[in-house]
């Protein structure tokens, strides 16, 4: 397994890991003092590297949890163990927040990105990759899972018009920080640096190729993470990142936190709630509230004060084009996910009729 280095982890406490009253409280619900928390790092299939107080550890799962919960640790849960070795991760804990879109595939299926984060970086980068789009639709998943976001723009070193990427983000963006970063350069990385405090978890998110790695290799201060060469042909970089990983990182006060490393996403389908996507969306509903329709759908009705403001030049078209189409995906999403629970359900009533008849059969028969 890539472990984070040995003397760093032995110093944790579980206060830099995030450990709080939230999970203290869940682990005391258990009633089993032979368990210890620890946190998940990475995930192999079946195995994983946990860190704890008493440093790092490999795990795997205890036999009931992984045979009859739906739910598998992801990085960045919170896991009750038995310390061992490897140690059995018995419970996992609720979460606070999760990043989570829906799997790559046909198949209906959560797949969760991180756990318990407290921040996401949403990276772009300033090349011709660069997509206020995409951004939009991270700023929808992090917004249903519960964290904060902060948008940052990689490459700014790249960009001969940075203040009007900037702007073109600032507008898709409402009420969410916009930073422009240099790796290279070191531009922009101490309003990075503010943002990791003791004990909090940042979450670093993007498309393949547009410098998380690097980001997160020049927060540690250390070449942690490996990291591609740029194409000249379009000023994107190599995909290298493979797995998720929580990594802590040193802070100037001599506290810590933690950053998630992600592999670049070539797509996020949204696994959410329709109304995610009010707070992304906000100018749009200002808008809305001065329609004449309550039901107004911004498409073709009259007295639409959103498409009053798209003849104008006050929004943007595409702007109004992006909101629709993550509607509509996300009504479908909704309606795949309640087939899904729908058969879920079937399943297990045919599972509970199979187990009474199996123990009617086993059972002695009644005397007449």
């Amino acid at each position: 397994m890539n472990r984070p280095p040995q003397e760093q982890c032995a110093l944790l406490s579980l206060f830099d890991l995030g450990f709080g009253p939230d999970v203290q409280q869940s682990l005391d619900s258990l009633c089993d003092s032979s368990l210890v928390p620890a946190r998940i790092a990475q995930e192999y299939g079946a195995r994983y590297l946990t860190l704890g107080a008493s440093g790092e550890a490999e795990a795997v799962l205890a036999g009931r949890l992984a045979f009859t919960s739906p739910e598998r640790p992801a990085v960045g849960d919170w896991v009750a163990v038995e310390p061992g070795a490897p140690a059995r991760i018995v419970h996992l804990l609720p979460r606070r927040t999760q990043l989570v879109r829906q799997s790559a595939g046909r198949r209906t299926h959560a797949q969760v990105l991180a756990a318990n984060v407290d921040t996401v970086f949403v990276v772009t980068a300033a090349g011709q990759d660069f997509s206020p789009r995409r951004v939009e639709r991270y700023l929808v998943a992090v917004q249903a899972g519960g964290a904060q976001a902060v948008v940052v723009l990689s490459k700014a070193d790249l960009c001969p018009d940075l203040d009007a990427r900037v702007a073109e983000l600032e507008a898709v963006a409402p009420n969410v920080p916009v930073l422009a970063v240099s790796a290279l350069e070191g531009r922009g990385l101490e309003g990075l640096r503010t943002r990791l405090r003791a004990g909090l978890t940042v979450a670093v998110v993007g498309s393949s190729g547009v410098g998380k790695s690097t980001l997160i290799n020049r927060l540690l201060g250390e070449e942690r993470l490996p990291t591609g060469g740029v194409r000249a042909a379009d000023d994107t970089g190599r995909h290298t990142t493979t797995r998720r990983e929580l990594v802590p990182v040193s802070l100037e006060d001599g506290s810590r936190a933690t950053l998630v490393d992600t592999p670049g996403l070539r797509e996020l389908q949204l696994w959410s709630e329709e109304s995610a996507l009010g707070s992304v969306f906000s100018d749009i509903e200002a808008l809305a509230a001065r329609c004449r329709f309550g039901d107004c759908t911004h498409a073709h009705e009259p007295g639409c004060a959103v498409q009053e403001a798209v003849a104008s030049g006050a929004l943007d078209e595409g702007r109004l084009a992006s909101l629709h189409k993550l509607a509509r995906e996300q009504r479908h999403q909704a309606a795949r996910q309640d087939g899904l629970a729908r058969q879920e359900q079937h399943r297990r009533e045919k599972q509970f009729g199979r187990w009474g008849r199996e123990m009617n059969r086993l059972l002695p028969k009644r005397r007449r």
